[in-house]
């Protein structure tokens, strides 16, 4: 859709009757900024001088050249009078005037024609906002360019406009996200010029997007590469490899209106550079843990617990409870830079255990209260084996040390021989490696984003 809008001065009068001059310059801007893609929305606009013709005589016709820029290899063949309205708005209100015909050439001019002259006064802003217009299929910066014509022939302009196509990127490394987390989520980096979002997804079995698993928040429209936090709800349990798609709002006119909607995959639109979805693909590892160390629960002999109420890089000690107070220590180990262990319970007996800083003894609150002791801070090993009907989350296969704070990340799944770094590869394949956009228009892949927590990781023990 086309929308032209005028907004008149407040002290407007009837122009010196002249020769025609040059209408000042503006503003222009397509939506989505992305190389070879159909703008939803392409406003252009110039403002009225009060020595040109059209604020004697009036607007008869309107021409937009996108052809002004030589470099200009995009397509205005879509656009019809079907898909034209014009607004015209002064301080008085406004009124919406459709053109009676729209013409377009094969070189990118698009010529608006009204039934009637429409009134401009001087220091009117004159926007054409252009709808189905193919963007030129290279970043850069190009022109499009304006002019205005009475009934008698008389044309004011043309000037010209600057307007800047950029592509979408995403580089998403592997990293980890503890599924016992309130706040699991990932790391995504890139361009995303468009008001929208970074959605999260599971990886189909060829390859395809899966099933939403998390989203950014609304993305204010920039041209520089930046960092995303995505947040996943808790919807990644298990190491597996997930997507990172670019989005586009679809509603709203303006970016104010656009960075109030809602992420929905089903109705907002991929970002796509020359018809090439702009996404990435990661290896996502959980902790690999059967279930978080909890005061109060109970446990079955053999499972692995996630320990994250610890501090940073501090020993402790995994002691019975003997008569009510910590008793014997029946393990020790070194909790991670992010405060986070894992606590193998394959040794331990059935009872009451509690844990304790190593220099002073101190019990850890594992519920976050003021009270700690050993009653009220302890967890109970029962008499049962642990299998893996009873796990609460899954990992890789392979085992590891009783307690472990440096653990290391299973990239693979299946063994701790997996790449675990963020290397773009840029096809999106193996579970190996992140990756970065691919197709034409991506651009270099961004520095790889530091592994979340990868200390707190460990391989699997083999069932």
């Amino acid at each position: 859709m086309i929308t032209v809008v005028l907004v008149s001065a407040l002290v407007g009068g009837i122009a010196v009757s002249g020769s025609a001059a040059a209408l000042d310059s503006d503003t222009a801007a397509p939506y989505p900024h992305s190389p070879g893609t159909s703008a939803t929305d392409f406003p252009v606009s110039v403002v009225a001088q009060g020595s040109d013709a059209i604020t004697q005589d009036g607007m008869k016709s309107m021409t937009v050249d996108f052809g002004a820029s030589g470099s200009f290899d995009g397509s205005v063949e879509n656009v019809s009078v079907g898909s034209v309205s014009v607004t015209v708005a002064s301080s008085n209100g406004q009124q919406t005037i459709d053109p009676s015909n729209v013409s377009t050439t094969s070189d990118g001019q698009i010529t608006l024609t009204f039934q009637q002259p429409v009134s401009v006064s001087a220091d009117d802003r004159i926007i054409a906002n252009v709808a189905n217009v193919t963007t030129p299929t290279s970043d850069g910066s190009y022109s499009v360019g304006v002019s205005t014509t009475t009934p008698s022939g008389t044309t004011d302009g043309p000037v010209t406009d600057d307007y800047r196509i950029e592509s979408a990127s995403l580089s998403f490394p592997n990293q980890s996200a503890s599924q016992f987390s309130a706040n699991q989520s990932v790391n995504v980096s890139g361009v995303v010029p468009n008001a929208g979002y970074i959605g999260i997804f599971t990886v189909a079995d060829n390859g395809s997007r899966g099933q939403p698993v998390g989203s950014s928040q609304p993305i204010v429209a920039l041209y520089n590469e930046r960092n995303y936090t995505v947040n996943l709800n808790g919807n990644v349990n298990e190491s597996q490899q997930l997507m990172a798609v670019a989005y586009y709002e679809t509603s709203g006119s303006s970016q104010s209106e656009r960075l109030n909607g809602t992420f929905d995959p089903n109705e907002d639109a991929v970002v796509t550079n020359n018809g090439q979805p702009a996404n990435a693909t990661g290896y996502v590892t959980t902790v690999d843990a059967d279930g978080r160390v909890q005061s109060g629960s109970e446990y079955d002999q053999g499972a692995r617990l996630y320990l994250d109420q610890g501090e940073a890089s501090t020993g402790y000690q995994l002691r019975a409870v003997e008569n009510g107070s910590p008793g014997r220590t029946v393990n020790q180990f070194e909790t991670a830079a992010n405060g986070s262990a894992t606590i193998d319970t394959t040794d331990l007996q059935q009872g009451q255990y509690v844990i304790t800083r190593i220099d002073d003894g101190s019990v850890v609150s594992l519920d976050n209260d003021s009270t700690t002791s050993a009653q009220d801070d302890s967890i109970t090993i029962t008499g049962q084996q642990f299998t893996e009907s009873t796990a609460a989350g899954g990992g890789g296969n392979n085992s590891s040390a009783n307690a472990s704070g440096g653990a290391s990340t299973a990239a693979g799944g299946n063994d701790a021989g997996g790449n675990s770094s963020g290397n773009a590869s840029g096809n999106g394949s193996g579970n190996g490696s992140g990756s970065s956009s691919s197709g034409p228009g991506f651009g270099i892949a961004v520095a790889v984003v530091a592994l979340l927590g990868a200390a707190l990781l460990a391989t699997r023990r083999g069932r």
